[in-house]
């Protein structure tokens, strides 16, 4: 008799709502009350937590019913969504499965670090443990990532990534850095035998400069066939977003004449070869690009306002390319002079 009332008045203890049940009308999978529960704690740490929030739960009666349940030892860090008339039992299921809220974060191609270490910032459910500072920031993540690069800038795959509510900022950012390390690395390995770069970092830096040239998919393997063309033949890069990335805050949106002439060592109109950093977080697609340049001896291209390029072979052939489609004047440019479009064929690929 005495054996049964012990195991109703446990089963009431384990069933019995720690928060009230939902009234009618009331959504009962909508979480009411977040628990924060921070690595490393024990049972009796999160009781301590629980009561503090203003449940009817002590740290020494939630660590022996987490013990009594087995699972004391499984309770996971997280945030976790109490919902109406949830239990304690099931509370510490959720715990034991690290069954804890989702929060999801993007971070679009073509982002420099600080904007990056913005949208972490703003976010609701990002811990900030980094400086608020880009810079600051930067040499924080380097002296723990050991990258072995100067700067951290394009490191960063930009992508959409689901975390647990309550995760830090350089948790995030390690993610990121290993998917970028990966993804560089096999686009690395499928490399075109005719790309003459020298390491997957020189191709990370070549790849940033083609994701802030051109957001169109069919032009990007054009874009690194005209700069794999002007390495080749020893001609500056005379890229825009190096001379706009070197100005930094500067760049009040206006590209000045007197700006390409600035010496910056971002300035690819000043310097010869390519920038000594990623100028922004590079996709898999312009990292691709960069491995795969298209098969052509373009050395100039311009925007047709279209969101589309105009590729051309000589000076002559852009000069007029330029009058044409940027300062609206003369006729267009024969589309047949841009020759036959091809990209590199398989056998040319370094599997």
């Amino acid at each position: 008799m005495l054996m049964s009332a012990l195991a109703v008045g446990v089963m009431w203890w384990l069933q019995r709502p720690l928060l009230p049940s939902p009234s009618a009308g009331q959504d009962p999978s909508k979480v009411v009350l977040e628990l924060v529960v921070p690595k490393g704690s024990s049972a009796t740490s999160i009781g301590f937590l629980m009561r503090d929030a203003g449940l009817a739960v002590g740290e020494t009666s939630f660590a022996l019913t987490a013990r009594l349940l087995g699972q004391h030892r499984q309770l996971q860090a997280g945030v976790y969504g109490l919902t109406p008339g949830i239990s304690l039992q099931e509370l510490i299921g959720k715990m034991a499965r690290g069954d804890a809220l989702q929060d999801s974060l993007t971070l679009v191609e073509g982002w420099r670090f600080s904007e990056i270490l913005g949208a972490l910032h703003r976010h609701p459910g990002v811990v900030k443990t980094l400086p608020a500072d880009a810079a600051q920031a930067e040499r924080v993540l380097l002296a723990q990532l050991n990258l072995g690069t100067p700067g951290l800038e394009g490191w960063i795959f930009p992508d959409t990534y689901l975390f647990m509510r309550g995760s830090t900022d350089v948790e995030i950012v390690q993610r990121a850095v290993r998917l970028q390390q990966a993804v560089l690395a096999q686009a690395w390995e499928a490399r075109s035998s005719h790309v003459a770069l020298q390491s997957p970092y020189e191709a990370l830096i070549l790849a940033s400069m083609i994701e802030r040239e051109t957001q169109a998919e069919a032009d990007r393997a054009f874009v690194s066939a005209v700069f794999h063309q002007r390495l080749r033949e020893g001609m500056r890069l005379e890229s825009d977003p190096t001379v706009i990335y070197g100005l930094g805050d500067r760049f009040d949106g206006d590209l000045r004449r007197a700006d390409l002439r600035r010496p910056m060592p971002h300035n690819t109109y000043v310097i010869q070869g390519l920038p000594p950093t990623p100028i922004a977080s590079p996709g898999r697609a312009a990292i691709v690009a960069a491995l795969t340049p298209a098969v052509g001896r373009w050395r100039y291209f311009v925007a047709m306002g279209d969101g589309r390029s105009y590729f051309s072979y000589s000076l002559a052939q852009h000069n007029r390319a330029v009058q044409f489609y940027q300062l609206k004047k003369g006729s267009p440019p024969p589309l047949s002079d841009q020759g036959p479009v091809a990209l590199a064929p398989p056998d040319t690929m370094r599997r």
